[in-house]
């Protein structure tokens, strides 16, 4: 068995504020994991919770105590920042070809994690843990062109190295499964996706035009950009979790779809609009337009046949008050090689 305790933090204003502590237990046949707010954090009027659903807020002068419930190892608020498909590919060739478990996820995975959380082993401030050595990433920016080639290199290699290793800092703490890595353009943090190894089609190419179409059709996209580099195709979505604000860095708390429902991955199939629009509804600040944007959002992904549209692609963000609908994001078609349309 083994059982890590970790500080949660919060980025706010003044920055990272330490939030509670999280305990993560690895038992051979269950995980699971507690988590418990502390008293200052509590006391602060610009308090956030971690995870609006599994861990609210409470009064300052009661103690509690939260637990996962069965079949989950961590809470869904806290398991949002850890990195999904393409950062646990780097993680576990950066391993060498050892699965990373939920807790390497979340103390491996560094500051350009979507959200506003951040993690470390004592209260002072946060640190990244990563299972392979090296402690915390470094602050060295690159190219899109070394990004694109070290992307393209890490699907063709068995084990990370030393050169390939940078890609770490930039890309295994985002989540999704294609490849993909922080950027900036300008002053404004930006997610450089980049074409994957057996693409049938040109996703990135694909993904831009239905973002501009939906953007067209009035719905709340992000700004976009594209550039070929080297060849290689780069799709450009700017960060809606990050806002810069001169010398201080705005993080946005973020909750995907499948926390705000208190959902489970393995059961995302029993979960509709329907049920997105019951989020809206319970935590919205701004529900009449959240509900007409989420409308779009369904009839845009019909009309797209777009297959991958799950819990984890609908995002919200906490705007001071309550939870809103994240701008649209992960839009992509498939083309549909039957005659019957599921």
């Amino acid at each position: 068995m083994t059982t890590i305790r970790t500080y949660v933090f919060v980025h706010l204003e003044e920055g990272p504020v330490p939030a509670g502590l999280l305990t993560m237990t690895d038992e051979p046949r269950n995980q699971f994991a507690t988590f418990a707010y502390g008293r200052r954090y509590l006391e602060r009027a610009d308090r956030i919770a971690v995870d609006p659903v599994a861990l609210p807020l409470h009064e300052a002068g009661t103690s509690q105590t939260f637990r996962t419930e069965e079949g989950f190892a961590v809470f869904g608020g806290i398991r949002d920042a850890a990195p999904d498909g393409w950062g646990q590919y780097l993680m576990y060739k950066a391993m060498g070809d050892r699965l990373p478990s939920e807790i390497d996820l979340i103390l491996a995975s560094g500051e350009h994690r979507v959200g506003a959380l951040a993690f470390g082993p004592t209260s002072a401030q946060p640190e990244r843990i990563t299972p392979w050595g090296g402690g915390s990433a470094p602050g060295e920016e690159f190219t899109l062109a070394e990004l694109a080639e070290a992307a393209e290199r890490a699907q063709h290699v068995d084990e990370l190295d030393e050169n390939l290793r940078a890609l770490l800092a930039a890309g295994s703490s985002l989540g999704g499964a294609r490849p993909k890595a922080a950027t900036k353009i300008g002053d404004q943090p930006w997610i450089a996706k980049f074409q994957k190894r057996g693409d049938s089609f040109p996703e990135c190419r694909v993904e831009l035009a239905t973002m501009r179409l939906a953007s067209e059709c009035g719905l709340d996209v992000p700004p976009l950009d594209f550039r070929c580099v080297l060849d290689r195709d780069i799709y450009l979505i700017e960060r809606f979790d990050r806002i810069p604000h001169g010398n201080w860095l705005e993080r946005r708390p973020f909750a995907s779809g499948l926390t705000m429902l208190g959902a489970h991955e393995s059961e995302v199939s029993s979960f509709s609009y329907a049920d997105l629009a019951g989020a809206i509804r319970q935590f919205g600040t701004e529900v009449r337009q959240d509900l007409h944007e989420l409308f779009r959002r369904m009839l845009l992904n019909i009309l797209v046949t777009n297959d991958d549209d799950h819990l984890r692609n609908h995002g919200f963000l906490f705007d001071g008050e309550g939870w809103r609908l994240s701008p649209l994001y992960d839009v992509v078609p498939k083309p549909q090689l039957g005659l019957e349309r599921r």
